[in-house]
């Protein structure tokens, strides 16, 4: 609870700042005058990936395949994962908040008032619950699930591995600057993804979740 309540007090002290850290973020966009290239923007590109689909697999075989006596834990390891994207995906749409690239930080709740998107070069009137009328994730701003993704990966390495904490837990932070420099989140985005992802896998590896799941359907006997 005091992460959450943490995340909460920053995420109200960042909001005012949160437009004017993105109108600073975009000279590092394409046309900026601090336009990031080559190598530079090839590896930030590559490293806010960590904690997505595929290096989530690629994390967990390399367990399975290198740390016998840890393969037990690789069920709570999903469970953390799929909980994450639960806690996320239902916040994205509760919460509904545009990107940034319409350049309203102050606007919330495109589940209850519908918000304008363009839609196939149409302007229209969305909900964020719509899914499947073209919103694409326009109105899924926040929590920034990749950042929450890259804490949950973080979260399981470090509980199966503490020594670890000093070069995953950074990394899930490097994961949400390179969200915000690239124009995908506002600065409250990535630090509320960084308290979902964080608390929802603590708390799954803690209960072991996966496992007590994993006995209920069958697969552990």
């Amino acid at each position: 609870m005091g992460v959450l309540a943490a995340a909460c007090v920053a995420v109200a002290c960042l909001l005012p700042f949160d437009g004017a850290v993105m109108g600073f973020a975009r000279r590092f966009q394409e046309g900026g005058d601090l336009e990031l290239g080559g190598d530079l923007r090839r590896e930030m590109l590559f490293v806010q990936q960590w904690g997505d689909g595929v290096c989530i697999v690629l994390v967990l075989t390399a367990v399975y395949l290198l740390d016998r006596g840890r393969r037990g834990r690789l069920w709570d390891a999903v469970g953390a994962v799929v909980a994450t994207a639960a806690a996320y995906q239902g916040l994205k749409i509760l919460i509904g908040r545009p990107r940034p690239k319409f350049e309203d930080p102050l606007r919330f709740f495109a589940s209850v008032d519908a918000y304008e998107v363009v839609v196939e070069g149409e302007r229209v009137q969305r909900h964020s619950w719509e899914f499947w009328r073209g919103i694409s994730s326009d109105l899924w701003s926040m929590p920034s699930s990749h950042t929450a993704a890259a804490m949950c990966l973080s979260v399981i390495l470090v509980r199966m591995y503490p020594r670890l904490r000093w070069l995953v837990m950074p990394l899930a932070g490097v994961v949400g600057v390179c969200r915000v420099v690239f124009g995908a989140h506002y600065p409250t985005d990535v630090v509320a993804g960084l308290a979902v992802g964080y608390v929802v896998a603590s708390l799954a590896m803690a209960g072991s979740w996966g496992t007590r799941a994993a006995g209920r359907i069958g697969v552990l006997k």
